[in-house]
């Protein structure tokens, strides 16, 4: 109830089906199911043997003075950190990924917080937070985007319009509090892109906000966890994400290892979550999501057999 399988094929097979299975599940249906299987999930973590520290890394977004669209409420982020503070040791998203390579694991809790899109909210209100906690985020920015705003957003019901930050302003941001990565070029899902969409997307954001933030950027985050079938292969993986140290999804999970490097599992902090359900996420409450994208791997699988169409 950890992890699902760990080679390419069966990563990108069940990001594909996870993104079918979730499209049909909202997060008010995910939360009610989890709280009719936490009595049983309660039971198994009793019974389950203890092993390697988790390795989570929590994804948000904006951050706003009152819970909104896509954002989590300065209050709310300030009681998560102190809360996570006590109970992870809270680490740089470089220092977990290395953390990784230790081949004899690690009964040490790790965390660390990203955030996709890089919003202007970030350096206003979540920023100082950080700072006030002493702990660092990585910022995720389409490179395409950079001082404009959320367009693709744009269409739904509740949509709220939040500026990207500057590059002035992604170069003032302090590189002990927080780490620029790439986001692609223009916010778009890239398991449908081509050859050439997906070396602008993954190859040239980085090369642009290299050039306009005038640091390394070592981390890549597929928008919507849109993985390319492509990246199955070795040789073609290597060619795109070879550059970065690491690539984050949106697979859910509180274990990574090092076979995930381009495929890293998130926690995701949704709109909405109260302190309670960010506490359930980090106590596995919400693992059954794991088995679920399990099973769509599964499936995925057993399609593409039918169909005659080999996944790698």
């Amino acid at each position: 109830m950890t992890m699902a399988g760990n080679s390419y094929e069966g990563i990108c097979a069940e990001m594909a089906l996870s993104k079918e299975l979730k499209a049909g599940m909202n997060k008010t249906e995910i939360r009610r199911v989890t709280q009719i299987l936490k009595p049983l999930v309660a039971i198994f973590h009793t019974v389950y043997p203890k092993g390697t520290g988790q390795r989570v890394i929590l994804t948000y977004h904006g951050i706003s003075k009152r819970p909104g669209f896509n954002c989590t409420s300065a209050g709310l982020f300030r009681d998560q950190i102190a809360w996570l503070r006590e109970h992870y040791v809270v680490v740089p998203l470089h220092a977990l990924v290395r953390s990784l390579a230790d081949k004899e694991g690690g009964t040490a809790n790790l965390a660390s917080i990203t955030f996709d899109d890089g919003y202007v909210n970030f350096v206003e209100l979540a920023l100082p937070l950080l700072q006030e906690h002493n702990v660092h985020a990585t910022v995720f920015v389409p490179s395409g985007k950079v001082g404009r705003y959320n367009d693709w957003d744009e269409g739904k019901g509740d949509f709220h319009k939040m500026l990207i930050m500057s590059y002035e302003q992604l170069r003032g941001l302090p590189a002990d509090t927080a780490e620029i990565g790439s986001h692609g070029l223009h916010h778009r899902p890239l398991d449908q892109a081509s050859a050439d969409e997906l070396n602008e997307e993954v190859v040239r954001s980085r090369v642009e906000l290299e050039q306009g933030i005038g640091r390394e950027v070592r981390f890549f985050a597929f928008p919507y966890g849109g993985y390319p079938p492509v990246l199955f292969k070795k040789r073609q993986r290597n060619a795109l994400l070879g550059s970065y140290t690491a690539a984050c999804t949106s697979r859910w999970g509180r274990f990574n290892s090092e076979e995930d490097i381009y495929a890293l599992r998130r926690i995701g902090v949704w709109q909405g979550d109260s302190f309670k359900d960010f506490t359930d996420k980090l106590a596995g409450y919400h693992d059954w999501l794991v088995a679920k994208e399990s099973v769509g791997r599964i499936l995925k699988r057993d399609r593409s057999g039918r169909n005659g169409a080999g996944l790698a």
